[in-house]
């Protein structure tokens, strides 16, 4: 009987004490705050800001093999070289209802590995109004990103979005960028 009475604390006590351990090991791993939707005052609130590469085929719809022409849907895609789609892109998602007017200027600052120093590629946007999945995209394409380096990122990136009256309307950068 004193045996049975044993192993019982024993195992109450064992699950508890791998019950702390989970929950200090849980609690120690919070992911970090994200930046706020606006910051260093800019005024346009953004939901994400990340780069993904995307092959040619990632744009290509239904409607362009009947008029020759790409469609970008809801999103507002811009490349260093307009013939070539592949390349790696960087995603601003701005939040619903947003608008970015016409002749508004995106300024993308970035490393890449292969590199020394700051490369930067300017884009003129159209006018944009974000819808429920509005994005824009700056594609690096071309001699800006080669398709060699088609799984590597910027070490460090800063991005700028200001309206033609020279306001801000947008701005995020890489913790790299900060320091």
């Amino acid at each position: 009987m004193l045996a049975f009475v044993m192993t019982k604390i024993f195992t109450t006590l064992t699950t508890l004490v791998l019950f702390a351990v989970c929950w200090l090991f849980l609690t120690s791993c919070q992911v970090p705050p994200s930046p706020p939707p606006t910051a260093n005052g800019s005024t346009v609130p953004i939901s994400y800001a990340v780069f993904a590469w995307k092959d040619a085929q990632d744009f290509k719809r239904i409607s362009e093999y009947f008029t020759d022409r790409e469609n970008s849907g809801c999103s507002c895609v811009l490349r260093t070289n307009p013939e070539i789609r592949e390349g790696l892109y960087f995603v601003l998602g701005l939040e619903t209802g947003e608008k970015i007017p016409a002749g508004s200027k995106a300024t993308l600052r970035y490393f890449r590995p292969d590199k020394v120093g700051e490369q930067t590629a300017e884009f003129v946007l159209p006018e944009f109004t974000s819808t429920v999945s509005g994005e824009i995209l700056l594609g690096l394409t071309g001699e800006a990103w080669p398709t060699a380096k088609k799984k590597a990122r910027p070490s460090a990136w800063q991005i700028s979005v200001t309206a033609p009256d020279g306001k801000l309307l947008v701005y995020r950068q890489s913790y790299l960028w900060a320091l």
